[in-house]
This record gives structure tokens, sequence and C-alpha cells, in this order.
């Protein structure tokens, strides 16, 4: 499903040249000498949203346009004469279009910016999920969410969290980030692991109960029964870490 959403507020300069629009307002305010305006807007957003269906999968991508900010010259010209609305650009919270128009038999060109809501269709935690936990395929649903700031985080595909483990708990409904993630542990909680110190040229090594699993550099509690202290370690291999620090 597509959805197109129009919620202009605009306050007209006194010389009459450009409108501002607030991204917060779903009203519409027109005085009946501005009620033209509505004619060209609504076309521009339509192409606008139109241009932005030819870049993006639908079926995992969806937009709600408003405009943010238009040139009044811009408003006052016939919906009928607008030729296309392209972005500059990737698509962000606040995008810049590009307007070819026609007036006087001339093709022109306007910069404009609308207010983009994006949302995806992505796998999310049907249940709590507590840290340390391995997701399963039925641990996840797809659904639609609301992305305003989508840098690449989200993992968009169940079967590229399956058999994961979880680095912290999830809550029912949240997405899943990279960083929420990660590969096999490489200690496990409970195992006796290597824990080595190495600090001006001089290397000790003891063995210690990992009291946490932890995969490639992840920072896990150690203890040693015999000095009875906790230590934080750094997993670098297979059953071996790091000191960083005594507890």
């Amino acid at each position: 499903m597509i959805l197109f959403s129009l919620m202009p507020v605009y306050q007209t300069v006194q010389d009459g040249t450009e409108v501002n629009y607030s991204q917060h307002s779903a009203l519409a305010i027109l005085s009946p000498d501005k009620a033209g305006i509505s004619d060209s807007q609504d076309v521009i957003v339509e192409k606008a949203l139109r241009s932005i269906e030819e870049i993006y999968d639908m079926e995992r991508y969806r937009f709600s346009l408003s405009p943010r900010w238009i040139p009044g010259s811009l408003q006052r010209v016939d919906g009928g004469q607008i030729r296309s609305v392209t972005p500059e650009g990737g698509i962000e919270r606040y995008t810049n279009f590009t307007v070819s128009y026609m007036d006087r038999n001339q093709l022109r060109s306007a910069q404009i910016q609308l207010l983009v809501d994006t949302e995806r269709k992505l796998p999310v935690a049907n249940r709590r999920i507590p840290g340390g936990e391995r997701i399963a395929e039925n641990d996840l649903d797809m659904r639609w969410v609301n992305v305003p700031n989508d840098r690449g985080q989200l993992v968009d595909s169940v079967h590229d969290l399956d058999g994961k483990t979880v680095r912290r708990t999830l809550a029912n409904g949240q997405p899943v980030r990279y960083a929420d993630i990660t590969s096999e542990y490489l200690v496990e909680a409970g195992d006796v692991i290597r824990l080595i110190f190495e600090q001006n040229g001089v290397r000790i090594e003891m063995e210690a109960e990992a009291r946490q699993s932890g995969a490639q550099d992840e920072e896990i509690i150690i203890y040693n029964k015999d000095t009875r202290k906790r230590y934080v370690g750094r997993v670098s291999g297979p059953g071996i870490a790091l000191w960083i620090r005594t507890q």
C-alpha cells in the first residue's frame, strides 16, 4: 500500500514570493484568493511520490510526502503545467526536489523541499528476546516500521537473523540493528578460559571462569577463584580473553 498525505500549513511572505510550511501540522489554511494554490501543490507532491516509486522497491518501502517549502511563484503555476518532479540525491527526512514546469511556452525549473516520512518492511521481534539468546525464525514477524533516519543500520531479512545471538534484550515489536546481534560466541558463560595480562612487555596468563558469553572483541566478566577477583576482558579468540581491568 502506498501512503499519500498532504499536510500543508503555510505563511505567505508579505511580497507574496514564497511560502514556508510547517512539518508538524495536518491542517491546511487557505485564504480564498489562494485557493488555486492547492492544484499545483497536489500535482507536485503526487509527481514527487511517483519519482520515488521508480527508485525503490515498493513492496519493501512506502512513503508519505508533504510540502515543507515551495516558492510562491511555483505555487501560482497551473498544475497542468508541471512536467516532472525529481529528487536531488538520496531520499532523506527533508529532501530537495527539482520541479520542471512550463511558463509562457518555456520550460523552467525550481527547487522545493518536501518532508518525507519513510516506512520499511522489516523483521521485528514478536516477543521479548533476552540478551544472550539465539534468535529463531519464528521469533520474528515482518512489519512496517517508521525509519526517519535510515542509515542502513537495520537488518532487513529474517534469514540474516536466524541463528544469530542477541547482544542486548530486544523488546516485543522492536526492529533489529546489526549492532544488536553477534555471530557465534567464541567464549561461553561457564567455560574455563585463558585470561592474558600484557603490560609494559610483561605477559601473564591464568585460567579463569567466564561469567558471560562473548563473540570476537566483546567485553565479558571473568572470575578467578584463586585470586577471588573479577576481571573485565576482551574476547580475542576461542577460549581466550585479554585483560582490560580488574573490578
